[in-house]
């Protein structure tokens, strides 16, 4: 399982860069298709990811309760990335719904209110935090070597990947309640 999961993570951040900056492409009023037929492979995969890390989690927590291992501070990276998972399960939910009323010709939505756009912030962040805490140890478990450097690369270009993507939302909704 943690090698399938291996496997498929590096193919959700493939998928995931090229759906954000389409969908950015999209927000700004430069639109194409490939939105949302990169999405939902995407979603599979993020569901089975999501499942993995379900089980994984549980036992691990197992392991530790049959260790009898207490829950220290130390394991503040362990919980960010599961909570940030959770919190991207969650807000996917709000993207779905934010973005379901569009049309093959238009990018339009009924209302891009405040609280849609509070809430694709928070998915970038969340992303943003899942991500970043997961880099080394999806490369470990890819076997690269050096990952000081290859690490950062990732997590630099990445952010300002997600930035492009904050400012996309940013832009749709004052282009939103302008138009």
């Amino acid at each position: 399982m943690r090698k399938i999961n291996a496997v498929i993570t590096p193919v959700i951040l493939i998928l995931f860069i090229l759906h954000g900056v389409s969908g950015a492409f999209n927000l700004t009023g430069f639109g194409n298709s490939l939105t949302r037929i990169i999405a939902w492979p995407m979603a599979g995969l993020i569901g089975v990811h999501m499942v993995f890390g379900i089980i994984l989690t549980a036992q691990t927590l197992q392991a530790q309760n049959k260790a009898g291992v207490s829950y220290p501070k130390e394991n503040r990276l362990f919980w960010a990335r599961r909570i940030s998972g959770f919190l991207i399960m969650i807000l996917i939910g709000f993207h779905v719904y934010a973005f379901t009323g569009v049309s093959a010709d238009h990018f339009r939505l009924t209302e891009f209110t405040s609280v849609l756009l509070g809430c694709q912030i928070l998915l970038v962040i969340s992303i943003a935090v899942h991500v970043i805490s997961n880099v080394k140890p999806m490369l470990i478990a890819l076997g690269v070597p050096k990952l000081k450097p290859r690490a950062g690369d990732i997590i630099f270009w990445v952010t300002i990947l997600l930035c492009v993507m904050a400012a996309a939302f940013i832009f749709y909704y004052f282009r939103w309640g302008a138009v």
